[in-house]
């Protein structure tokens, strides 16, 4: 029987061998019709199709749209977060890859929004920058020597790597006898989780065609967006909570810093771009507990959250002791006692304002995170009742392990509220503390002014015995004839100065008399 290969150049696409996708050869045919056989290239398959209208001469293809399912990857990709013929050619690449070449140009056409939102243009402006003011960090002035990716998984470790290509090509140990890289085991298993340490725009575009990443979201984390919310994609979650500044001796202590979550199905991805506690914090804890609890990407996201969440609890007692010593002190002190206490309630009601702001936004973003389970829950226990007992248990144990994380976060949700209560509770006890102050600075000013009057009241008394006295001696002292000139003696004198000293006398009684003096 002879075979008939198609080869038409209308209506026809023909995918990459090496593409995993849900992709499909679409066969768009002439009129005529007789039997048509499809050979793959690689020979290994084919399908073919006949009709039965009266044959002509020569052999043609049929008149209807036939949906050939394109073959097998070659390596089944057991992991439907990331993209497995992408993540091989980011490790067989020499970071050069050809714009000829069929398969870089498939994965172009899926990133080509992205593309546009990441590239630098002068012709196209772009947003590099947050649109909420924060102080955005330049990822290319963080040094290239660092281990900035680390890969982490309970079973196997943590691999750490300077750049994203390295981390996908160092080995992992497995066992005695086997290794496998990063990029194999991520492939394989699930519970991984990568943190990225200021990517640059090359990493997040390649990290976002690995992991189907949405534009959008590389966006955000690109722009260090500052808002805190939980997004739900087709494939994954993305969280941005954000944490902050825990350098004490630094000049942006307590200013805050982004942190990104992408959560799917099989792993984790973080993303931020200053150095962070929380990473090393959470691996130790699963390293920890990695015997008694079944580590999956909620529970990682969940730790994650809930690191962010405690770091803020030493800063609430540092500010509650310094807010119950402010409010006790406001009022005892006074004088130049009092010199920095309107420094130190300026200095504390900073920081309060920076933790409201801080952990305002983050009761909603968990909140969102406990009805996204919920839902997912209530989504498996339909699907339970349809499927096979085999898959039925599996969805229990999903039901399970959500219903577990939904406590968790449940939990995080009341420490959140509650450090919003007391911090709010502090904000009140300074604004009384600061009007307090306020009202003892008014009472000392008041004193002082009573003060003052009292001695300008004392002084014009003094001014008003002393002028007629020296009335009385500045005629004496005049150039005139006065009483008692031609007299030898001194009695005129003497007289004068008694009359003078029983002024006096009569004045000061009558001071006291209506208290003036």
């Amino acid at each position: 029987m002879e075979e008939v290969y198609s080869h038409h150049d209308h209506g026809k696409r023909t995918p990459s061998p090496s593409s995993n996708s849900d992709e499909f050869v679409l066969h768009m045919d002439g009129a005529t019709t007789t039997t048509t056989t499809h050979t793959r290239n690689n020979g290994r398959s084919s399908s073919a199709s006949s009709s039965s209208p009266p044959s002509p001469p020569r052999r043609s293809t049929v008149d209807e749209d036939v949906l050939y399912a394109t073959h097998p990857h070659p390596h089944p990709l057991d992991n439907d977060a990331v993209q497995a013929d992408v993540l091989r050619s980011l490790i067989q690449s020499n970071n050069t890859t050809s714009e000829d070449d069929h398969e870089y140009a498939l994965q172009r056409q899926y990133t080509a929004r992205l593309d546009d939102l990441l590239e630098n243009s002068e012709k196209r402006p772009q947003r590099r920058y947050s649109l909420y003011g924060e102080n955005v960090k330049d990822p290319t002035r963080v040094e290239r020597g660092a281990d900035r990716y680390v890969f982490y998984s309970a079973d196997l470790g943590s691999v750490k790597s300077q750049s994203l290509k390295q981390l996908m090509m160092k080995h992992v140990h497995q066992d005695e006898k086997q290794q496998k890289s990063v990029a194999e085991v991520l492939l394989k298993t699930t519970g991984w989780w990568i943190d990225a340490f200021a990517a640059t725009n090359e990493e997040m575009r390649m990290m976002s065609q690995v992991f189907r990443i949405h534009p959008l979201t590389t966006e955000d984390i690109q722009a260090q967006e500052s808002r805190e919310k939980c997004e739900i994609f087709q494939h994954y979650m993305f969280i941005s909570f954000r944490s902050f500044n825990h350098d004490s001796h630094s000049a942006n202590y307590l200013e805050a810093v982004n942190f990104y979550i992408i959560v799917f199905k099989t792993g984790v991805l973080t993303f931020h771009f200053q150095p962070l506690p929380h990473p090393h914090n959470v691996r130790r804890r699963i390293h920890q507990l990695k015997d008694f609890i079944h580590v999956t990407p909620e529970w990682i996201n969940y730790a994650l959250i809930d690191d962010i969440t405690d770091s803020f609890a030493p800063l609430i007692q540092h500010t509650e002791l310094e807010v119950d010593s402010i409010d006790d002190l406001v009022l005892v002190l006074s004088g130049s006692e009092q010199a920095d206490m309107l420094r130190r309630i300026g200095a504390c009601r900073k920081t309060v304002m920076q933790l409201l702001r801080l952990l305002g936004p983050k009761a909603d973003v968990v909140r969102s995170l406990i009805k996204r389970y919920d839902d997912k829950s209530k989504e498996a226990a339909n699907t339970t009742k349809t499927t096979t007992q085999g898959v039925s248990n599996q969805s229990k144990e999903i039901r399970k392990i959500q219903h577990e994380v939904t406590l968790y976060l449940g939990d995080i949700q009341d420490h959140i509220l509650t450090m919003l209560q007391n911090v709010n509770h502090y904000d009140l006890i300074l604004g009384r503390a600061h009007r307090n102050y306020l009202g003892q600075i008014s009472i000392e000013m008041s004193q002082a002014g009573n003060t003052t009057n009292e001695m300008i009241n004392r002084l014009t008394f003094l001014a008003t015995i002393v002028v007629p006295l020296n009335l009385v001696a500045s005629l004496w002292g005049m150039n005139v004839y006065v009483p008692g000139q031609d007299e030898k003696d001194l009695t005129w004198f003497f007289w004068i100065v008694l009359g003078m000293c029983m002024y006096i006398v009569a004045m000061v009684a009558f001071g006291k008399r209506f208290g003036l003096v």
